[in-house]
């Protein structure tokens, strides 16, 4: 047990007068309303100060100060502390602690100990004793008078401080406390922003996600099994994608079943007796988890876990995981989790009794309040959080864009079905790195490379993420700041697999996606890939809607060439800038711009707005009458 009689850590030539002041806080308890508790705060900065050394404080979750440590002005030392003995729970215990060097952000050894000791947060309050010098001396041999105390914890003291952060434990998609978020860095003035974290910390603990295939401890035997309607059209094997999705998520497909029907069954989708025996070859093949290839109910994953006795997921499931693996920013990481928070909320009902496992938490939950409400409510709570925190990025996304076309460099998108080789074109056609895996989604977070023409012609090429049959709605939703990319591109290259039997479905189904993110309309490029595995002569493919089509080999090299020229022709005479005066009353014109093509600038004046920009050709007839003579 931590000895709360004394302060702990280098407490080396402090004055006894300091330690006691600092001892009067141990043991108190302070507002809950209060991440960092200005009382607190003012103690902490005026230490610092002082000795110029870290201060650490420990608070429980009832925000008593359980312990305080000195350091020196670097680091401090920090004391093992017993908090909650779950590696999956985080320990009910936040650490605040000063920077003598005014640095805001957590450092190395700090985030170190946030994961080790699975702090609830931990908050930075950076501070500038050196600016502090001329207006506070204390002489070593100078007693700690009342007097100095009282003007130690003055509000001007707070005028030394810099700022702060406060960083928290994110779960992986294993359910594992291994990732960091820091919140801010935020001046002084705005440290009530960082309360925001008690609900986040609050939902991190009690939530370990359902969705995620548990394969740390080895990968996972599975049957797949889907219903193929009666009408369905489609060629090939119809469970080919779910045996590459399982595959991608780390499973190991050990049976597989299809049944044939005009609807899936309300109840147990593939009907009672299918399930009865998937029961029985479950058994058989010694499989711990079923996947189905459609979004299921939550009442129809009840039931087949009842009838088959293990794990049920389905194809939304399946896919949210994948994604989850794969995202590696933050951006790809809270779109990740937005999506899958959006799908687990209506299920609450169907997940009712999973979830009474997850339990604990900050005591905020009202007398006499449901389990599921206060589940529901967390959820709520947290989608809140991600859909600001990405409104934030969709309007940092928005300025880059503006800048860009302030440069004028032309965007290129490359979009297509997911492994169709759109990143090895990006590799091919730039001279770059971007990883590559023959895996369904082997890259999820887009990337942006530089493309120079021998002509000397300068373009961005953005990869976006990959599409998939049944592509989730939340997911397409949640990633919406990331497709726009391909809403506001001059030129999309929809790259196809040569080799997929299935070509023309997979054609319709970026469309189709294109057409839901309002990108179907931009001018584009079919790239069919991979013809170094056809036959020669096989190369006659058609399709509307396209300025060119380009048979391509994107890792021999074969037609790149061809493709990079008609890339520099497309951009040689596709945009015709303009200056025009549009009249106040009509107020469709910059709109129309806006989407058609790019606005360099905006005046405002008595007759009317001056816009500069650029539009392409066929468009331009549109604003002719706007130019200013």
């Amino acid at each position: 047990m931590i000895n709360i009689s004394k302060i702990l850590g280098n407490v080396e030539s402090v004055r006894e007068s300091i330690l006691q002041y600092m001892e009067g806080f141990l043991g108190k308890t302070f507002s809950q309303d209060e991440i960092m508790p200005p009382e607190v705060v003012e103690m902490m900065v005026n230490v610092t100060l002082i000795v110029n050394r870290e201060v650490a404080v420990y608070l429980d979750r009832k925000c008593k100060i359980i312990s305080i440590s000195l350091g020196d002005d670097r680091s401090v030392s920090l004391p093992e502390i017993e908090g909650r003995k779950n590696e999956n729970r985080l320990s009910g215990i936040r650490l605040l602690h000063t920077h003598p060097n005014g640095s805001t952000m957590p450092s190395d050894i700090d985030i170190n100990s946030l994961k080790t000791l699975r702090l609830d947060c931990m908050g930075v309050i950076a501070v500038a004793p050196r600016a502090a010098d001329s207006v506070i001396d204390y002489p070593q041999t100078k007693a700690f008078s009342e007097e100095e105390i009282q003007f130690c914890a003055d509000e001007k003291i707070m005028k030394y401080v810099v700022g702060g952060s406060v960083s928290v434990l994110v779960r992986d998609l294993l359910g594992k406390l291994t990732k960091t978020e820091i919140i801010g860095p935020y001046n002084r003035i705005n440290f009530k922003r960082f309360n925001e974290v008690f609900d986040y910390i609050s939902d991190i603990d009690k939530s370990v996600p359902e969705i995620s295939l548990d394969i740390e401890n080895g990968p996972e035997n599975a049957i797949i099994a889907g219903v193929v309607l009666d009408n369905n059209k489609s060629i090939g094997d119809p469970l080919a994608e779910l045996r590459d999705l399982a595959l991608s998520a780390g499973a190991i497909v050990v049976g597989e079943m299809i049944q044939k029907r005009e609807s899936p069954d309300s109840k147990f989708y593939i009907g009672k007796g299918l399930a009865d025996e998937l029961a029985l070859k479950r058994q058989a093949l010694n499989a711990n988890l079923v996947i189905f290839d459609d979004e299921l109910s939550p009442s129809q994953i009840k039931n087949l876990e009842e009838v088959i006795g293990s794990r049920v997921i389905d194809r939304t499931s399946l896919i949210l995981d994948i994604f989850a693996k794969r995202a590696n920013s933050s951006e790809g990481r809270l779109q990740v989790e937005l999506a899958q928070q959006k799908y687990r909320l209506p299920r609450l009902i169907g997940l009712g009794t999973e979830l009474s496992r997850l339990g604990g938490g900050i005591g905020t939950r009202g007398p006499g309040e449901s389990k599921l409400t206060s589940d529901r409510e967390h959820i709520k709570r947290r989608i809140h959080y991600l859909e600001k925190q990405l409104n934030e990025v969709t309007a940092r996304r928005n300025i880059l864009r503006q800048e860009r076309n302030k440069k004028e460099v032309p965007v290129i998108a490359i979009v297509g079905y997911t492994n169709a080789g759109k990143s090895t074109l990006m590799n091919a056609l730039c001279d770059s790195d971007v990883f590559v895996e023959n895996k369904l989604f082997a890259t999820l977070d887009p990337t942006v490379r530089r493309l120079v023409t021998p002509e000397k012609k300068d373009f961005l090429l953005v990869d976006t993420v990959g599409f998939i049959k049944k592509l989730p709605h939340d997911l397409v939703d949640a990633f919406k700041s990331t497709l726009e990319e391909s809403v506001y591109a001059d030129l999309l290259l929809h790259v196809v697999d040569a080799d997929c039997p299935d070509l023309s479905e997979r054609i319709m189904i970026v469309e189709k996606i294109l057409q839901d993110i309002g990108a179907d309309l931009r001018p584009r490029y079919l790239v069919i890939n991979k013809i170094d595995k056809l036959e020669k002569g096989s190369m006659d493919y058609t399709r509307e809607g396209y300025e060119k089509i380009f048979y391509i080999s994107a890792i021999d090299g074969i037609g790149l060439e061809e493709l990079r020229s008609s890339i520099t022709d497309f951009f040689a005479h596709k945009d015709r800038k303009f200056t025009i005066v549009v009249p106040y009353t009509e107020g469709w014109v910059i709109p129309y711009i806006h989407e058609k093509g790019a606005i360099f600038s905006e005046e405002y004046e008595e007759n009317g707005i001056v816009v500069s920009g650029k539009i392409p050709e066929e468009f331009f007839h549109r604003i002719n009458g706007f130019v200013r003579s």
